[in-house]
């Protein structure tokens, strides 16, 4: 046996080491900074969240739990806007207003907010209100009146989102849908 045999030897061992230290970093990178921390929650469904299409998006859990020791203590704030209808007539601020669902939150919390903080969780929640004549919609859009996506962030790092459709226009349909979300938030936190 001569001497180049040898030298393709090494090569094909130094190639193959190489291959098996990128495959080793590579993984350990997309473990450590890549997946989602919801890849390794199986938290349980709530009844509220069976009862209308709902999403939740889980991207930071353990800042998430941290967050409850401010909102107890009243380190949070509530504020929200609407996302009109277009094509149709829009009757959602005539139906509740974004104030008397910053006070149903507040209500649900049970801790008044404090004023004048730097450091808080922020409770970011828009109504969008659905066009029902838009040709282009979905046909399972049709049937629903708006959704209500809530936004939980702390330093503008946003920790949960939850997205529920509400069938109807109704103010208590709309309470539900917010009273949901704190409860999948408080659900979140405890698991």
């Amino acid at each position: 046996m001569g001497r180049g045999a040898r030298d393709s030897l090494v090569v094909n061992n130094f190639f193959t080491f190489a291959s098996i230290v990128i495959i080793t970093i590579t993984l350990t990178l997309y473990t450590k900074y890549i997946r989602n921390d919801s890849d390794k929650l199986k938290i349980k469904e709530l009844q509220c969240q069976k009862q209308s299409y709902t999403k939740v998006t889980l991207f930071n859990h353990k800042l998430l739990k941290k967050s409850i020791k401010a909102l107890n203590k009243g380190y949070y704030k509530v504020e929200g806007a609407y996302l009109k209808s277009q094509i149709n007539k829009s009757i959602i601020e005539d139906v509740i207003s974004l104030e008397e669902i910053e006070k149903y939150y507040e209500t649900l919390i049970g801790v008044e907010p404090k004023k004048e903080i730097e450091k808080f969780l922020k409770i970011r929640f828009e109504l969008v209100e659905n066009d029902k004549s838009d040709n282009k919609s979905k046909e399972k859009e049709r049937f629903k009146a708006g959704t209500l996506i809530t936004s939980f962030r702390i330093n503008s790092k946003e920790l949960l989102r939850f997205e529920s459709d509400f069938k109807f226009m109704y103010k208590n349909a709309i309470k539900q849908r917010v009273d949901c979300s704190m409860k999948v938030y408080k659900n979140y936190v405890k698991n």
